[in-house]
């Protein structure tokens, strides 16, 4: 369903072969998605997340570009410059960062469209009003998709062209994690609290599976 979801969101962000789509949350579990399908579509992909395990991920599923939002002192200028200056034709935020939809806006190039896909829980999408008339950007929210959007998506994911990147975590010791997280418990010099956080901050590489024993 999250290949799907994301699928979807580029199939309708007005993007041909050859095309930049910036992908925030390019190294998460719907992001790392988004970037295989959109290479399989054509498209070159400006990666946007942070960490060295992210940015590994993200070049190794072909991603053309890579901007580390921690590291970059302007992220506005930096889309710009690595689409040849005049910004990209779409961008498809999976992040659930409100900052990921307020700045697509400004890097989008015009005529270009902005899919909202991430869900940042009461945060609203604030954008300029005036840059969204004069460079005529369309904003467009995507969720999920239908039996002839799943069909094409199992499609490429047949040839191999998709795969999903995740790591195996047994529910019972999410469960212990969790717990002990909230107590703030180090055992074995690991610092369960910090883990847990690190799990809510987006700061996994790919998609969590959780093994049922």
């Amino acid at each position: 369903m999250k290949g799907l979801t994301v699928y979807r969101a580029l199939k309708y962000s007005k993007t041909t072969v050859g095309d930049w789509v910036v992908l925030p949350g390019a190294g998460g579990g719907l992001g790392h998605l988004a970037v295989q399908y959109a290479k399989a579509m054509g498209l070159k992909v400006i990666a946007i997340d942070s960490g060295s395990q992210k940015k590994k991920l993200c070049k190794d599923l072909g991603a053309d570009v890579w901007i580390d939002y921690k590291e970059s002192k302007n992220i506005v200028q930096d889309v710009k410059k690595a689409a040849g200056g005049a910004g990209a034709h779409s961008a498809v935020v999976t992040t659930a960062s409100p900052s990921g939809y307020s700045q697509a806006v400004d890097y989008l190039r015009c005529g270009g469209t902005l899919m909202a896909v991430g869900l940042p829980g009461k945060a609203k999408l604030e954008a300029s009003i005036f840059f969204t008339v004069y460079k005529s950007i369309s904003i467009l929210g995507s969720y999920v998709g239908n039996r002839q959007d799943a069909a094409e998506a199992i499609e490429i994911a047949s040839r191999g062209a998709v795969k999903c990147h995740y790591e195996l975590r047994n529910i019972d010791d999410l469960q212990k994690l969790v717990w002990l997280a909230c107590l703030g418990v180090i055992i074995d010099g690991v610092d369960l609290s910090r883990t847990y956080e690190d799990m809510k901050k987006g700061m996994i590489s790919g998609r969590v599976v959780l093994e049922f024993n």
